[in-house]
């Protein structure tokens, strides 16, 4: 089980948080589905980079090649 804090990070041991306000909207009252992307970016650290672009679009978890795996944004946002 995980336990997700009062900012809607995720606290758990293989979960890093590398968390963008870039791409970050209004609030998430609920989940309102799953949706898997894949980015056609070289790295994580390739992402990461667009992120931090005004108004950037992006997923709330990222799966680096190596398993690594990043909150991007709040599960509140």
């Amino acid at each position: 089980m995980l336990f997700v804090d009062k900012n809607g990070l995720v606290d758990a041991e293989r979960i890093i948080v590398k968390r963008f306000s870039t791409i970050e909207r209004g609030k998430l009252d609920k989940v309102n589905g799953i949706i898997v992307h894949q980015t056609n970016s070289p790295t994580a650290q390739s992402t990461f980079n667009s992120y931090n672009q005004t108004s950037a679009n992006g997923a709330h978890f990222l799966i680096d090649k190596d398993g690594k795996i990043y909150q991007t944004a709040s599960l509140l946002k």
